[in-house]
């Protein structure tokens, strides 16, 4: 370093120090005496300080809960895998009410999503004839979570007719991200999971088909895996047909927790009928 530089630094040293100088305030917090400079009102130093480790820890603490939300909060739309795309936008507020089963059944699954938010971990199960909102009313309990659980859940919708075709096309198709094993881990992390529309994988609901023994090894390591954890399964099966399809232990533990929290739909007619012959 030459002369000149040290010259020059030692220059606005004298200046610094001639500038910084005590006042005769002292900080309420501290009991220090406050520092101005260069004309400006006081300050205390370690109030300074302190205020700026606090905004460091609440730029850290920004940066760590957008994190945390990329991997939890938007899991919903990230992994989740639909037959019917526009329940994305299923809602409560756009489920339309027409008589008191919708009504009672609209409120039953609000209910639910508020304990669940809250850390129920029991099952659900929706059941009635098909059409009828089962599957808009479980998204709009997704959402619920999704918006108001803290910390953040992993909240995932999945229908089990797509999902199982798309395990089946990784059989011969050695890029899909859509192995069995990589869906069973997937659906088992879930904090909350819809299983939507259980038996459409067998075929018609009137069918005596019994599920095959690659779906009922599927259903078996997912609902097994989610000990602990809540599922919301809907379906246009009753118990009885249920008993049908699948194996008695898979059905014992989907019912998990079911024991009054059962939603029906036994009056409400087809929502998505547009037309009439």
């Amino acid at each position: 370093m030459t002369h000149q530089n040290m010259t020059t630094f030692s220059s606005i040293g004298d200046v610094m120090n001639e500038k910084l100088r005590e006042t005769d305030e002292i900080c309420p917090i501290h009991n220090c005496k406050l520092i101005t400079a260069f004309g400006r009102e006081p300050i205390c130093m370690q109030c300074g300080q302190e205020e700026k480790v606090k905004q460091e820890k609440e730029m850290t603490d920004r940066i760590s809960n957008e994190y945390y939300k990329r991997n939890t909060y938007k899991w919903l739309s990230k992994h989740s895998i639909f037959l019917d795309e526009t329940l994305k936008h299923a809602t409560f507020e756009a489920y339309k009410t027409d008589d008191t089963e919708t009504i009672g059944n609209k409120e039953t699954a609000l209910k639910i999503a508020r304990e669940y938010y809250q850390g129920a971990t029991y099952n659900t199960i929706f059941t009635g004839k098909a059409g009828t909102g089962k599957s808009h009313l479980s998204m709009s309990m997704l959402k619920v979570v999704n918006e108001y659980s803290k910390p953040y859940r992993k909240c995932l919708f999945v229908s089990i007719d797509e999902l199982m075709r798309r395990i089946k096309d990784s059989f011969n198709n050695k890029e899909s991200y859509y192995t069995e094993q990589r869906m069973i881990d997937l659906l088992t992390e879930a904090d909350l999971l819809v299983l939507d529309d259980l038996g459409a994988e067998t075929g018609a609901i009137t069918s005596e088909k019994a599920a095959t023994d690659f779906t009922t090894r599927t259903l078996y390591a997912i609902i097994n895996g989610r000990t602990n954890k809540p599922t919301i399964i809907t379906t246009n099966l009753n118990s009885k047909d249920m008993a049908k399809k699948y194996d008695s232990k898979l059905i014992s533990r989907m019912f998990r927790g079911a024991d009054g929290h059962v939603i029906k739909f036994e009056k409400t007619n087809d929502k998505r009928r547009t037309i009439e012959f």
